[in-house]
């Protein structure tokens, strides 16, 4: 704490203590010019020198006293964990600054309380909503099978029907499932070296039943590529963006779909992009694509849109410390980017 805060936060005593000490004075003259007693000025300024020194020496003594404990409450307010290092802020030396120190140890205790009441509601939620999809991912697989083994050319067009919806049942199902598991990152991640030409190649033959049925043509231009990240979550993200590629695409009427795969390698990083020459992003929406929920004019035009595959494919992006983008033009289509820097990964940030 500094001696010009100090002096400002008692101001008010200070102005009291010069007003009190001059109504003395006043009085002790009045009284002795009513008896006609000379009473030099030269007193009246040695009483205020040693009223003043006697002032100046008690300040210093309060300022001392309570410095050491207003500069560690300095320090906490300006520190980065502040909730643990608040029931540190030093020796009370006063009444006032017991009180003060009893009232952060409640508080702290208190927010203690609710945070872990808080994380265990969050486990349990988190646990309820795994198995539950889970449990719902095993229905999805049966009917399936049962399109695979009953779909006759005589029911097909119905049988394509329900399996197109199944598959967004389960896609659904998915963005839940990483949705919960997102907040747990830290437990669920495997870094390692991948092909990410082979990523790209899964989540086309995935997805090829949709592609084939919307006329779609896939491409892939690159080689064998490895990056480090982490197989599962990354698989998630070009999955995503694939599936929102075709949703897109599907709906325009062109003579030719397209869906681009390009991996271009820099010195300093590896450039992943995925183009499509869908319906594109209007320029109102292309800034809000990633916040969560937000569907925007093109997600309206598809009521299946949730508004969670993007936000959460940027999530993943910035925990896995690689970075994502995206760049569209309505009516001619929309590319998005993924970036792998060499050498840095989730553990070499």
């Amino acid at each position: 704490m500094k001696f010009i805060d100090f002096l400002k936060d008692r101001i008010a005593y200070t102005i009291v203590y010069f007003i009190s000490i001059s109504l003395a004075i006043l009085i002790m003259y009045l009284a002795i010019s009513i008896k006609v007693i000379e009473f030099p000025i030269a007193n009246i300024l040695y009483a205020y020198l040693v009223s003043i020194v006697i002032f100046i020496i008690f300040f210093i003594y309060e300022y001392l006293k309570i410095r050491t404990f207003y500069k560690r409450l300095y320090e906490v307010s300006n520190s980065e964990n502040i909730i643990d290092d608040v029931i540190n802020v030093g020796e009370a030396r006063t009444i006032e600054q017991r009180l003060f120190v009893n009232t952060l140890k409640k508080l702290h205790k208190e927010y203690e309380g609710k945070v872990y009441r808080y994380e265990d509601i969050q486990k349990n939620y988190s646990n309820f909503i795994n198995q539950w999809v889970h449990q719902m991912k095993t229905p999805v697989s049966v009917i399936n099978l049962i399109l695979q083994e009953e779909n006759t050319s005589e029911f097909k067009e119905i049988f394509d029907s329900i399996g197109e919806e199944n598959e967004k049942i389960s896609q659904g199902l998915n963005i839940m499932l990483y949705n919960a598991r997102i907040n747990e990152f830290n437990h669920d991640f495997n870094v390692e070296d991948i092909d990410i030409l082979l990523i790209l190649r899964k989540v086309v033959n995935d997805n090829k039943k949709l592609l084939i049925r919307h006329k779609i043509f896939p491409e892939i231009i690159g080689k064998t590529t490895i990056v480090q990240t982490d197989k599962k979550w990354i698989y998630f993200v070009i999955n995503q963006i694939v599936i929102n590629s075709i949703k897109y695409t599907a709906v325009v009427k062109k003579d030719k779909k397209t869906i681009k795969f390009n991996i271009q390698e820099g010195t300093t990083k590896i450039v992943v992009s995925i183009e499509d020459n869908g319906i594109g992003i209007p320029k109102e929406d292309l800034g809000r694509v990633f916040n969560a929920f937000f569907t925007g004019k093109n997600g309206r035009k598809t009521s299946e849109s949730t508004g969670m595959g993007m936000y959460l494919s940027k999530r993943i992006c910035e925990e896995l410390g690689n970075k994502l983008y995206v760049e569209s033009e309505e009516g001619k289509g929309t590319k998005f980017y993924i970036d792998f820097y060499k050498g840095k990964n989730i553990f070499k940030l």
